[in-house]
Order: structure tokens, then C-alpha cells, then sequence
């Protein structure tokens, strides 16, 4: 029998995802996704950090199972102690940048017109277009930081977001610091430009030294290999 590669690769992401979400529960939490944006908002909202970025809140966007979700994860005793959330867009007929120019002018600048947007973003975003996924609002709880569950929790939400979309692309914006400490690849991202979205004058909420981080959808395939080889783990020693 000849097989399939493209549903060969389906069978190895629902197993990377199944590896990565043992590991999970191994530690003690359970996670749960969902498309409820409005959920969303009332969750971060009960965080210590409490904050809800922009992209993905229903105020500013019509968020719906086709286009995002959200993954909670919940100890014990039912308390929230990570989110995260991924929403995908077409930009077939656009680069990211020009997509960043119209989209964050209409978030951030029209709004509040003592911010200005830049014209210098990162390199690689003016040659991405496609299936692009943006992965963001991830938060961890204090308590839970530095114990590796990181790592798990997002490679989560990377995998997922490659089996309901297999997008060309999948991005985030990552602070310089967490960037320059390998972060990134640690949990997934393969590519790393040293600037993401440019500002003259940020938001006061804004980070001006994020940089963009992504991979391809053949560096997301081949995570998912060696998660679903690995027993869900990325860089086994």
C-alpha cells in the first residue's frame, strides 16, 4: 500500500499533541481549549497580570472557531495557571508588514494620536504571505514559572494550530530579553529577526524591542516529528 504523506503527517501531529498533553497532565494540569473569545477576556481578566492583548479581544476582532482558540490550563483545584491563544489570517494579497501597517494603525494609532507607527519592521516580514498564524497572550502563573512547563504548554498551542490550519507560517512577537535567552527555540520558533513591528513613539503599553520569531510550516511539521518520536520532548539529551 502506498501511503499518504500529507494524512501521514496528520497522524504524526495527533501524536505529537497526544505526547505533549501527557506530559501536561503528568504535571498536574488539565487543558482545555476553546473559541469563546468573551471566556477569554473574563479568565485574563482574573490573572494576576490581567492582560488582554488586543489581538485577541472581541472588542476589536470577530473571533470565531474557524479562525482562533484558546487553550487554558487548570491545576488541581481548578484554578487557571496559563493561557495562551492563536488566531490564523489569509494575507494572500499582503505581506505581514503591510498587514501590521494597516492593522496596528487602526488598533494602536488612530486611537491614541500621540503613537506613531513606523515604516522599518522586521525584515522578514514584508516576504511572509500566505496561511499566517499569530500565537500571543501567553502567561503562565508565577508560581508555575520555571518548573518547564513552558515549553510543553506552547509547543500545545503550535501544534494545534498546525493540525486545524497547516499554515504557511506561524509567528509570535517575543520580548529581546526572552529572544536573546533561547526562549524561542526552546518551545518551537526557528527563525528570529532582531525586530518586529517598528515604532517612532509606542503606546505606553507597547514594548518597542520585541522581536518577530517564527517558523515555516515544514519547521512546525518537523517539531511535531520529533515531539511525536520523543515522547513529547523537543531536544531530548
Amino acid at each position: 500500500m502506498i501511503s499518504d504523506p500529507k494524512h501521514q503527517t496528520t497522524l504524526e501531529v495527533a501524536a505529537a499533541i497526544a505526547a505533549v498533553k501527557a506530559q501536561i497532565t503528568r504535571s498536574g494540569l488539565t487543558v482545555k481549549e476553546s473559541s469563546d473569545f468573551s471566556a477569554f477576556e473574563k479568565t485574563i481578566r482574573k490573572t494576576e497580570d490581567k492582560y488582554l492583548m488586543e489581538d485577541f479581544s472581541p472588542r476589536f476582532f470577530d473571533l470565531h472557531g474557524s479562525t482562533a482558540f484558546w487553550i487554558g490550563a487548570v491545576n488541581d483545584h481548578g484554578n487557571v495557571v496559563s493561557v495562551q491563544a492563536a488566531k490564523v489570517e489569509d494575507l494572500q494579497d499582503r505581506s505581514l508588514a503591510e498587514h501590521w501597517e494597516q492593522q496596528q494603525r487602526r488598533i494602536f494609532v488612530d486611537p491614541n494620536p500621540q503613537a506613531r507607527f513606523g515604516t522599518e519592521h522586521a525584515h522578514d516580514a514584508y516576504f511572509l504571505r500566505g496561511r499566517i498564524v499569530y500565537h500571543g497572550n501567553l502567561w503562565l502563573r508565577r508560581d508555575v514559572r520555571g518548573k518547564g512547563l513552558a515549553e510543553p504548554l506552547t509547543q500545545l498551542g503550535f501544534l494545534v494550530a498546525l493540525l486545524k490550519w497547516s499554515p504557511d507560517y506561524l509567528y509570535g512577537l517575543m520580548a529581546a530579553s526572552a529572544a536573546e535567552k533561547g526562549f524561542g527555540i526552546r518551545v518551537g520558533y526557528r527563525r528570529f529577526v532582531p525586530r518586529g513591528t517598528h515604532w517612532d513613539l509606542p503606546p505606553g503599553h507597547i514594548r518597542p524591542d520585541d522581536w518577530l520569531v517564527y517558523s515555516t510550516r515544514s519547521d512546525l511539521i518537523g517539531l511535531a516529528q520529533t515531539l511525536a518520536s520523543t515522547d513529547g520532548v523537543a531536544d531530548p539529551e
